[in-house]
């Protein structure tokens, strides 16, 4: 996992240290994801916003941040951990929906670049800052695939009209094609839309290609074709900018494709138990720790890191410590033999693992470290008994 020495051979000084469960990132992992990924786009000028709702570990944010990186936040809290990590608020674009007056007005006060998700939100917008420049979401899906994510070509012109009355600026134009996209032609298919709609907005000066580029967490899936769809963005941007007359900047929003290959939950086994032809190993996390299959998406890989020879030829699901129906992380593995106190490796959970871990079945969440130039760095403590009910007043 990490460039000094591999994960499996620091588990368990990493447990012995830190405890478990414990997640681990490595962050030579999240330098070379994020040069890879802006390599990808040919472009100029092109702007990358780290999709800081994935993962909002504070050393990642301001690491993404040295190397170039802006912030998407999709909801006002986003964008509050970027500032506290440090990202100036030039440097952070809000895109998200429903935002009440405290909402705004904190997005406001701090100069925070917003896009609006619906006509009303233009409204609103409008009235607080007459004058101003904004962008909005434009929905990007045909009829025949319902969505709420928005504001709908057909209601670009009264967009318009309330931007002109109130002397606003449109100047920018942003899509969402949906999370964890493997797919080539959906992201074109909707950026092509993005760019028809765009004709009709005269002081545009960037479009969005949004976030969700996806992460093929099975082996056998093909990976997103990162170099084919910058070349398409650039060159589709760059014959949209020749009839502009001017350059029309970029925004990318990568997030999951950053960090999730750099993240590893360490999990330690407690118990064995092998019948009905299973074998169910118990581990001491749960699914309330990680996103899994009945949550967010549908599989992790998992590594012995300690093997005691070849995978069983038993059916094997690993098992977290609560009795609730569904809490399996892992399920129909093909793992070694396994004892007590050896140690699992759950893969590819830097994105929405820690940041979904929740107090569902009232266990402390766990800590996190990232692994940086060969040092150990805790960056969230441990939660105890206390922190689950830390929030709660009276008796």
């Amino acid at each position: 996992m990490t460039s000094v020495e591999p994960i499996a051979d620091r588990a368990a000084k990493l447990v012995e240290r830190f405890g478990s469960p414990l997640y681990v990132y490595d962050a030579e992992r999240v330098r070379t994801a994020y040069r890879t990924f802006a390599e990808a786009f040919p472009y100029a000028p092109v702007d990358f916003h780290y999709a800081i709702v994935c993962n909002k570990n504070q050393h990642l944010v301001r690491l993404l941040h040295e190397l170039g990186a802006g912030i998407h936040a999709n909801t006002p809290g986003d964008a509050h951990a970027a500032l506290t990590a440090g990202v100036p608020a030039h440097r952070i674009v809000y895109t998200g929906t429903n935002l009440d007056d405290a909402d705004l007005t904190f997005l406001l006060d701090h100069g925070i670049r917003l896009n609006l998700d619906s006509v009303d939100q233009l409204r609103d917008y409008a009235a607080r800052c007459p004058g101003g420049a904004v962008g909005l979401r434009l929905l990007v899906d045909d009829p025949r695939r319902p969505s709420r994510i928005g504001v709908d070509p057909a209601e670009l012109p009264e967009a318009l009209e309330i931007a002109r009355a109130a002397g606003v600026r449109l100047v920018g134009l942003h899509m969402y094609a949906g999370t964890n996209n493997l797919s080539l032609s959906r992201f074109l298919t909707c950026f092509d839309r993005l760019l028809a709609a765009a004709e009709s907005l005269p002081d545009l000066e960037e479009v969005d290609v949004g976030g969700g580029f996806g992460v093929a967490y099975r082996e056998d899936l093909p990976p997103l074709d990162l170099p084919t769809l910058g070349r398409e963005v650039a060159s589709r941007l760059d014959a949209f900018s020749s009839r502009r007359g001017r350059r029309i900047r970029l925004v990318v929003e990568p997030g999951r494709v950053l960090v999730a290959e750099a993240g590893t939950l360490l999990v330690k086994v407690i118990s064995v138990k092998e019948r009905g032809g299973r074998r169910y190993v118990g581990v001491d996390s749960t699914v309330g720790n990680v996103v899994v299959q009945s949550v967010y998406y549908p599989h992790h890989r998992i590594e012995a890191l300690s093997p005691r020879g070849a995978p069983v030829a038993v059916p094997t699901d690993v098992c977290g410590n609560t009795t609730h129906s569904r809490d399996f992380l892992a399920r129909d593995c093909q793992l070694p033999p396994l004892a007590p106190g050896d140690l699992l490796a759950l893969h590819d959970v830097g994105a929405y693992g820690y940041a979904m871990s929740s107090h569902f079945l009232n266990r402390p969440r766990p800590a996190e470290v990232v692994l940086d130039g060969g040092e150990a760095v805790l960056t969230t403590r441990r939660e105890t008994f206390a922190d689950l009910l830390a929030t709660q007043v009276g008796s």
